[in-house]
């Protein structure tokens, strides 16, 4: 049984929050939606987790939703998934390697990541806003991880890196925010370097039972998504940008089970 709590809208300028078709206007809605303290706590404690820094969606294979600490295990579950099939699509290799995360949020998964695996050399986050930034500057700093953890102000849609960067790139409940997802998953694919992965796990626009268009369109214009794509559009999308190999896992069990 999920805890009872009462959620609290963010305060956004309503004129913010329209598809203009405008990408300045879409990222200063982004940023207005989690670039303040107000925001940060609302979704560290109250929409997807337990006070901690990773607000990222569970994977709650074996995580009792009632114990302490629940949602950050199981968004830590979910980082670890993502990485693992990553690192098992590109194979064998054993040397280190370098990744990065695009819309980074508060780092929590590079943090994690790096304290768990000696393989990544260098992971960098890419992140649009200024104060999740500074927190996971901070935070990689605090527990030693400085050198391997570099934060970056920039949107995924123009990444400010060099082509053929990076050896997985990595996105943990980001992209729902693009403003196109053609681009991000082009930029994606430019800064991979060949044979590399990129792994990204996300909402996505459905058609399940008991959900109206209505209520997606709602859910759309209210947290920012101006390319809400299905799965089907989503991997067709990929291919488009240049992926190989695409393939959709569903985890709508691991939502159902957030939020029951």
């Amino acid at each position: 049984m999920a805890p009872n709590i009462e959620l609290i809208a963010a305060e956004v300028d309503p004129s913010i929050y329209d598809k203009s078709g405008d990408i300045s206007k879409h990222v200063e809605g982004v940023k207005a939606q989690y670039d303040t303290k107000e925001t940060l706590e609302l979704y560290g404690h109250q929409v997807l987790g337990d006070g901690t820094a990773n607000i990222h969606f569970g994977k709650w294979d074996g995580v009792d939703l009632d114990e302490e600490g629940a949602y950050g295990k199981a968004s830590e579950q979910m980082t670890d998934y993502m990485f693992d099939l990553a690192t098992q699509l590109r194979g064998s290799d054993d040397s280190k390697l370098s990744y990065v995360d695009l819309g980074s949020g508060t780092g929590a998964a590079a943090l994690q990541l790096c304290q768990t695996h000696d393989s990544i050399e260098k992971a960098t986050c890419l992140n649009l806003c200024d104060d999740q930034n500074a927190l996971a500057t901070k935070c990689a700093a605090d527990v030693g991880l400085g050198e391997r953890i570099t934060v970056v102000t920039g949107t995924y849609e123009e990444a400010p890196f060099e082509a053929d960067s990076f050896d997985i790139a990595f996105s943990q409940d980001a992209f729902v925010h693009s403003f196109s997802k053609a681009k991000a998953f082009t930029e994606a694919l430019r800064v991979t370097k060949a044979g590399g992965v990129f792994i990204f796990c996300d909402l996505m626009c459905g058609n399940g039972e008991g959900v109206s268009d209505d209520e997606l369109a709602t859910f759309a214009a209210t947290n920012m998504v101006n390319d809400w794509l299905s799965p089907e559009e989503n991997v067709k999308a990929c291919q488009d940008a240049g992926w190989t190999d695409v393939t959709f896992v569903d985890l709508t069990s691991d939502i159902i089970c957030c939020s029951s």
